[in-house]
């Protein structure tokens, strides 16, 4: 296949979920043989080095094309203003294009000014588009972050609408796109790579350990995790709780069965980090489907998540977890104290089953999957 990634960047050059996401996604799709060029856009200034991003292997069958992003102007809706205007930019190269494409992949609103234009252009090629948690459709925290996501509603509608398909990574991400156009839905989950899975270390700690992973975000349910601690330590003492990310000091909970590691960057020393808890703490307002839950997972940690995006694909209830309906203190409080209450065997059989359930979303088999699905929209 010859496909064209139409992305809002790649990680490490731009942080995030979605652009972690495409980096892994053109890095194995470019390693089962397939070629790909990808449109990516980097900050002012940034040096980069396509190395860090991909391996050599993967390179072969990559061809990127880089653009800066440009978002000076602060007023209401400067946003999606600036999308807009990458999108058409997008565009524009494509329309230099001296090649034909078998599928277009968009992320967000990369593929805006494409599917305005494409049937005045007379480009055929089917585009697939994937907005991930569809956050702007999801709960919200406070008014303000309602208002900036609402603003995002009639674009992204009109995107699903005149898209030819739409990727899912399932569970409520499904319900929500299929609830706001009747385009068709393709669901594949994200992946991890096999390089994470291991083995349930042998615990010698006296007392159950948790582990928040996460930045300082308000749609990560910190201020609600936080009242739930106070209501835990004033039942219970016999746990310790450990944040993982780049969390300011003065949003920490001060607090003896507290510790802030901060953030991690070098892999191997995360993985050892993660592995030394039990039970990943994931209780965000609104989310896709998690990196960081699926790390844990493959970690042999148990998990704790409430039930927003695609989290009930990761997580089975009693199974490997607790779910939560929303990210409430009184429910977090009750979801440790019940993960307190069971044995150690109930635990490690959580445990084992995290294992179980994420050795079928390596990128070793999820990208399989989504090559046979992007074989299906090109065959129409």
């Amino acid at each position: 296949m010859n496909v064209l990634f139409l992305t809002d960047g790649i990680t490490p050059f731009i942080k995030g979920g979605m652009q972690r996401h495409s980096q892994l996604v053109i890095e194995n799709l470019a390693k089962r043989g397939h070629s790909i060029t990808a449109y990516h856009y980097i900050e002012a200034g940034t040096k980069i080095n396509h190395v860090d991003a991909f391996s050599i292997e993967a390179l072969k069958n990559i061809r990127l094309v880089q653009f800066e992003y440009r978002d000076n102007n602060k007023f209401p809706g400067h946003y999606i203003r600036a999308q807009r205007q990458m999108s058409e930019r997008y565009l524009e190269e494509l329309k230099s294009e001296n090649v034909d494409f078998d599928f277009i992949y968009a992320k967000g609103f990369m593929s805006w000014a494409l599917l305005k234009s494409r049937s005045r252009l007379g480009i055929n090629t089917p585009v697939g588009v994937k907005f991930h948690g569809m956050n702007m459709f999801q709960k919200q925290p406070d008014l303000k972050s309602f208002f900036s996501k609402y603003i995002l509603r009639p674009t992204t509608k009109e995107i699903l609408k005149k898209t030819d398909y739409v990727f899912s990574y399932g569970g409520k991400i499904t319900d929500i796109i299929a609830s706001q156009c009747s385009t068709p839905i393709i669901e594949v989950p994200t992946g991890i790579e096999s390089e994470w899975l291991r083995e349930i270390p042998t615990k010698n700690n006296a007392k159950r350990r948790f582990l928040f992973i996460g930045r300082f975000d308000r749609v990560k349910g910190l201020p609600e995790l936080y009242k739930a601690l106070v209501l835990l330590k004033a039942k219970r003492s016999d746990w310790e709780f450990h944040f993982i990310g780049p969390i300011p000091t003065g949003d920490q909970i001060e607090m003896e069965q507290t510790t802030y590691h901060g953030a991690i960057y070098n892999q191997n020393h995360l993985k050892e980090l993660i592995s030394e808890n039990d039970i990943l703490v994931n209780c965000s307002i609104s989310e896709g489907m998690p990196n960081v839950i699926l790390e844990a997972m493959a970690s042999g940690l148990a998990v704790i998540a409430t039930d927003v995006g695609a989290s009930s694909v990761l997580v089975n209830h009693e199974k490997n977890g607790l779910l939560l309906k929303i990210a409430d203190p009184k429910l977090i409080v009750r979801s440790l104290l019940d993960s307190l209450q069971i044995s150690d065997s109930e635990l490690k059989n959580w445990k084992v089953e995290s294992l179980i359930r994420v050795q079928s979303m390596t990128w070793d088999s999820v990208a399989p999957k989504l090559e046979e699905a992007i074989h299906r929209c090109i065959k129409g």
